[in-house]
């Protein structure tokens, strides 16, 4: 199913959305439109210990999650709203709780840590998880 495709209503913030392949956390606004994001379920689907030049490459090589192929690493502000609206879904102690995003400020890579909700910026070389994501924009539903 493309990212443009009429689907099926949001189910509740945190909740799963199996339609979609993953945790609905929320909705955000991407380029001045609407978007819905979805997580993959759980802990399995993270790749660990990822430089932040490979975290794209990573999420493409992961391949199909739960029917979808569509899955990208995810912007800082999603990883954001994931903490906020589905903290659980996540590592929540140890290095292990830090999640690259995709997003850069001033060259500097943006990390997420699930533990105490700092978000950070890292040096190009550390390894953290990276969590696949997909969107999808609301006016299609």
């Amino acid at each position: 199913m493309s990212t443009t495709e009429t689907i099926s209503r949001a189910p509740t913030i945190g909740q799963s959305w199996p339609d979609q392949g993953g945790i609905y956390i929320g909705q955000r606004l991407i380029d001045g439109v609407a978007h819905h994001i979805i997580v993959a379920p759980g802990i399995e689907y993270d790749i660990e210990k990822v430089e932040f030049k490979n975290v794209d490459k990573a999420v493409a090589d992961a391949g199909e999650i739960n029917g979808h192929t569509d899955w990208r690493a995810p912007d800082q502000e999603d990883l954001m709203l994931a903490y906020i609206n589905a903290p659980e879904q996540f590592v929540r102690e140890g290095w292990d709780s830090i999640c690259w995003s995709r997003s850069e400020h001033h060259d500097w890579p943006w990390a997420v840590d699930f533990e105490i909700g700092l978000v950070y910026y890292g040096y190009r070389g550390y390894e953290f998880r990276v969590r696949p994501f997909r969107s999808i924009i609301a006016s299609s539903i």
